[in-house]
């Protein structure tokens, strides 16, 4: 007859179990995903002096791993993104994702007709758990970079047209 347990050793003798620390390092290398680059109008073109609408998706991202043989769950939630616009223009960082036309809230005008790569860099932050102990904040940041998305800039011109009589 089973009558409860009992430890049969002295609990002071037993070795405190230290726990790691999730590092930033962590964070990088569980694979977060690129934040995709998604551009309006998605023709690959812009108009010259016409803004072309920016924005992104994504959201928190859960990972499992193991570190120094502990089980850890790490959330990653991307916090800020910055545009690469291929023409020497920088937008961000940016805590906002972009809208899509008509509540557009990122835009880029082209000054200049050509070729262009526009890229996207998402800055995470993250938290971990143990062994499902509460969570903890990681220290420090990672970042993604997108595959460039090629934009050709046009350049229009006026016509001037008399009216169908």
């Amino acid at each position: 007859m089973n009558q409860g347990s009992r430890c049969t050793t002295d609990p002071t003798d037993a070795a405190p179990v230290v726990l790691p620390t999730v590092t930033a390092a962590d964070l990088r290398r569980v694979g977060l995903p690129a934040s995709p680059v998604q551009l309006q109008p998605d023709d690959g073109q812009a108009l010259l002096g016409v803004p072309l609408v920016l924005r992104t998706t994504g959201g928190t991202v859960v990972r499992d791993t193991t570190v120094l043989g502990f089980p850890v769950r790490i959330r990653a939630t991307p916090t800020s993104w910055t545009w690469d616009l291929g023409d020497g223009t920088r937008l961000g960082p940016t805590a906002d994702p972009g809208r899509p036309y008509p509540r557009q809230t990122l835009t880029h005008t082209y000054t200049a007709p050509g070729d262009r790569t526009v890229t996207l860099t998402t800055t995470w932050s993250g938290e971990y758990t143990i062994a499902g102990l509460p969570y903890r904040p990681v220290e420090g940041t990672a970042t993604t970079v997108s595959p460039g998305v090629g934009v050709h800039v046009l350049a229009g011109g006026n016509v001037l047209t008399a009216p169908d009589r």
